[in-house]
């Protein structure tokens, strides 16, 4: 699609920010650029609600607002479907190099400098709306896709064959994600930025791959190989706050009849992060069943009576911890934390 192919289009843009003047010289500068249908607005729940209501072709978002932070938004749309690709923009008055770490693993199309040109604001735009996804990404995804219709045909061999050639492939979310951050240490923010997108779209679809790889290895009746496979799709999710879908994932292990450690820890994390304390430590007690000498569960059930403010428990558990382990430095600097009233 060409520049003047995206002016003919009708496209939604959803403009988020607190500041009056900017949101109205935004919406301004989106009308003159041809795009009538914008939809502006100044906190968080009537940006979720416009997400609702219509489909949105693009989101322009301030960094920082005290409603939501602009960051906390993105992840939240980048685990909407059909928002996983959706051209995404950050706007601030000056982005420092961990601003532009934190947006690029986030996912983010693009950052703005404000106060922005007309002329730069419509080449940021109308460019990423007209350009296609990058060959790496399709590359993945056709490859993704057609190891799913093998699995669908009951090919899991050859499925299993397809997806460990997108996983083994240089080109991986990995690879990205280093030049995400040479080039941002560089100060070369568009190209860090360029990279950190390829790195999260191919991420996504390599969680896909690893499911796809564990429930092929299931049919088979490999149930270590699905459980090992299934685990990796599921810790990448949670890497990305993307809670509920590692949830599903974990409790489809626990239906191969697994015992795995990390799946008891990883579920304990899920539900620590929702405040659900009870059912966190149900997971946590299991997983110490599982492996009893294991030094990260009692850190982290530590973590958990930390938040029940039991610090008298926490200590405990924290200083079990470096008993297994002595080399344990944050079990050893939360236990001086406590000891100095400072928790």
């Amino acid at each position: 699609m060409t520049a003047s192919e995206v002016k003919e289009k009708q496209y939604t843009i959803l403009i988020v920010n607190e500041n009056p003047k900017t949101l109205a010289g935004l919406t301004k500068a989106m009308h003159k650029m041809g795009f009538p249908d914008t939809v502006s607005v100044q906190n968080d729940e009537k940006a979720v609600l416009a997400t609702t209501k219509k489909q949105i072709n693009c989101i322009i978002s301030a960094y920082e607002m005290n409603s939501i932070n602009g960051l906390s938004f993105l992840r939240m749309i980048r685990k909407k479907k059909g928002y996983e690709d959706l051209p995404f923009f950050l706007t601030d008055p000056a982005f420092t190099t961990l601003k532009v770490l934190k947006a690029g693993q986030a996912g983010v199309t693009g950052l703005l400098v404000m106060p922005c040109t007309l002329t730069t604001l419509k080449e940021k735009i109308t460019t990423t709306l007209s350009e296609p996804r990058a060959k790496v990404v399709n590359k993945a995804e056709k490859e993704v896709n057609k190891a799913s219709e093998l699995i669908d045909e009951g090919k899991f061999s050859e499925a299993i064959d397809e997806i460990q050639n997108i996983i083994n492939q240089k080109e991986n979310p990995e690879y990205y994600y280093n030049i995400g951050y040479i080039k941002s240490i560089q100060g070369k923010y568009s190209e860090a930025i360029a990279a950190f997108r390829k790195a999260t779209q191919l991420d996504r679809l390599f969680a896909k791959a690893y499911e796809e790889m564990g429930r092929a290895y299931r049919a088979l009746g490999q149930n270590d190989k699905a459980d090992e496979y299934m685990s990796h799709a599921a810790q990448i999710h949670l890497e990305r706050d993307n809670d509920g879908h590692a949830e599903e994932i974990l409790n489809e292990i626990l239906e191969l009849g697994s015992d795995s450690l990390n799946v008891f820890n990883s579920l304990g994390v899920i539900y620590r992060r929702r405040g659900d304390h009870r059912t966190a430590l149900n997971h946590y007690n299991k997983a110490l069943r599982v492996h009893p000498d294991e030094p990260n569960i009692y850190y982290n059930i530590g973590r958990i009576h930390l938040d029940m403010k039991d610090m008298e428990k926490a200590r405990e558990l924290f200083q079990k911890a470096v008993e297994i382990d002595n080399s344990f430095i944050e079990a050893k600097q939360v236990i001086k934390a406590i000891d100095l009233g400072v928790i």
